[in-house]
């Protein structure tokens, strides 16, 4: 199916659906939203809706309610979603924004968030990559990664898993880069601090303008 595709992964109603809002009002015409809570893709789906409508566009939003630390139903969501337009742009989201201290997290925990942030990932890049390989370079085919400025370097105690699997997660999207950098714009989106609608900066649709423009 023709058409230029943002791949959502880890919807929600902060920088993920204000950037497929954004996306969708400059161009894009199909938006895939990828989350485990159905009924909060529901609203995902109806604001992105709402502002393209606003400005007058057209474009097909869908749906996926999908676990992402499920790698089977991970990949068999991708593989439904490889029909859904042309790839051009993946921007995967998903984190737990939660935790606790070193010894008082739960090692399942961990493995869990490993699975969400850095299989996940991978998962994804195994798929994605070789579809945003036919893109025409005209259009920058695209995988966007949401990171954090501060975690790899200066992890927070109280968030321990977070701040474990943001710093492999930054590992891997370099190491695809190196390797793949030349054919797919492979970038980290790092936010320096918590997203928050009364903040400038920090804002998901300050963001959501940063993300387009990179």
């Amino acid at each position: 199916m023709p058409g230029k595709t943002l791949v959502c992964l880890g919807s929600g109603p902060g920088i993920g659906v204000s950037v497929a809002g954004t996306f969708a009002v400059r161009g894009f015409t199909h938006i895939a939203l990828v989350s485990r809570d159905k009924s909060r893709l529901d609203h995902d789906s109806d604001t992105v809706l709402d502002a393209i409508q606003a400005r007058g566009y057209s474009c097909q939003v869908k749906t996926w309610a999908c676990d992402l630390s499920d790698l089977d139903a991970l990949r068999k969501t991708l593989d439904e979603i490889k029909g859904f337009g042309s790839l051009e742009c993946v921007l995967f989201n998903p984190a737990r924004v939660a935790g606790k201290p070193p010894l008082e997290e739960s090692i399942e925990a961990m493995q869990n968030d490993f699975k969400l942030t850095n299989l996940a990932l991978y998962a994804t890049a195994q798929w994605a990559i070789p579809l945003l390989k036919e893109a025409p370079s005209s259009s920058s085919p695209s995988l966007f990664v949401t990171s954090t400025t501060l975690l790899y370097k200066e992890p927070v105690p109280s968030l321990v898993s977070l701040s474990m699997v943001k710093t492999a997660q930054r590992a891997l999207v370099l190491s695809l880069n190196a390797i793949y950098g030349g054919d797919v714009h492979i970038a980290l989106l790092s936010i320096g601090g918590v997203v928050s609608p009364k903040k400038k900066n920090l804002s998901p649709e300050n963001i959501a303008d940063q993300c387009w423009e990179l």
